[in-house]
C-alpha cells in the first residue's frame, strides 16, 4: 500500500498560478486533469479547488480530463490544440509533460519553472546533459530546454513581450524540416550553428 496527500492549501496555489499564468499570457482556456472519477478524495478535492479557483477569473474557461483521456488527447494533433494550460497533481504532470515535450521535439527540449512563495527557479527539465561531454558530443548538444526555460523566467518577471518574441523564434528553429536541426550528435548542426539560426531570427 502506499498513499498521497492532497491539501486544499497546496492545490489552490497550483490552481491560482496556472489561471495567473493563463490571464498574463491571454490563454482563454485551463484544463483541470485528474482521475477524480476513481480516485475520489485526493483528487476529487484538487478538482473541485480548481472548480473555486477558476470563479475568480472571468473570461477564462475552465474544463476538466480524466488523465487516460488527455494523454490520448495530446497524441491527436487534430484534439491537442483544444489545450491551453494544464493544471495537473504532480504524477500526472510529470508522465503528460514528457508526453508533450516528446510531441515537440523530445524530453530534452522542455523547460521547467519551480515557482515557491517567495522565489523561482527555471531549468532545462532533465538536467544538463553531462553524458555528452564525457562522450565528446558538448558541442553538438540542444539548447532548447534551457531556453524554453528562459521563456518562462521572462513571463514570471514580466517581461511577456520578450518572452513571446523567444517562443516564436524557438518554434520557427525547431519546427519539423528547419534548415538547422540539432541532433546531438555530430550529423546534426552544432550548438554555435543553432544559437546563430536562432540570433538571426531574434534580429528580424
Amino acid at each position: 500500500m502506499d498513499f498521497t496527500i492532497t491539501t486544499k492549501a497546496g492545490s489552490k496555489r497550483i490552481a491560482k498560478l496556472a489561471f495567473d499564468y493563463a490571464k498574463k499570457t491571454g490563454r482563454k482556456k485551463v484544463s483541470v486533469i485528474t482521475k477524480a472519477n476513481i480516485i475520489k478524495t485526493t483528487d476529487g478535492n484538487f478538482l473541485e479547488v480548481c472548480k473555486e479557483v477558476s470563479k475568480d477569473y472571468e473570461g477564462i474557461e475552465l474544463d476538466d480530463w480524466y488523465v487516460d483521456i488527455a494523454a490520448a488527447k495530446l497524441v491527436d494533433k487534430n484534439s491537442r490544440k483544444d489545450f491551453e494550460v494544464l493544471i495537473l497533481p504532480n504524477l500526472y504532470g510529470d508522465i503528460l509533460t514528457d508526453e508533450a515535450a516528446q510531441i515537440q521535439g523530445g524530453v530534452g527540449t522542455a523547460g521547467s519553472a519551480n515557482i515557491g512563495k517567495k522565489y523561482a527557479m527555471f531549468e532545462a527539465i532533465h538536467g544538463s546533459a553531462p553524458r555528452m561531454v564525457q562522450q565528446g558530443l558538448a558541442l553538438y548538444a540542444n539548447p532548447t530546454s534551457i531556453l524554453r526555460a528562459t521563456v518562462l523566467m521572462l513571463n514570471h518577471i514580466g517581461f511577456l513581450k520578450k518572452a513571446e518574441k523567444l517562443e516564436n523564434a524557438l518554434n520557427f528553429c525547431t519546427r519539423k524540416g528547419s534548415k538547422v536541426e540539432v541532433t546531438g550528435f555530430k550529423d546534426g548542426a552544432s550548438l554555435e550553428e543553432f544559437t546563430n539560426f536562432l540570433i538571426e531570427q531574434l534580429l528580424k
